[in-house]
């Protein structure tokens, strides 16, 4: 049972942060490609990962 809700709160935080990444990329696809190096943008979807990761375990009940 405990394996099951870290499977739901791992694909609940994936399909949270694939969400984000697809609405923000569409929008700002240009201003990202101009202005950030790859390895920012690289940077920047790990830290936010992280972050939706974080929230979600929490969100679940789990200890930091």
């Amino acid at each position: 049972m405990h394996s099951v809700k870290q499977r739901i709160a791992s694909l609940i935080g994936a399909v949270i942060f694939l969400g984000i990444l697809w609405v923000i990329l569409g929008r700002v696809w240009i201003v990202i490609w101009v202005q950030i190096p790859w390895w920012g943008l690289l940077l920047v979807g790990v830290i936010l990962f992280l972050v939706i990761d974080y929230l979600v375990h929490r969100a679940f009940g789990g200890k930091p």
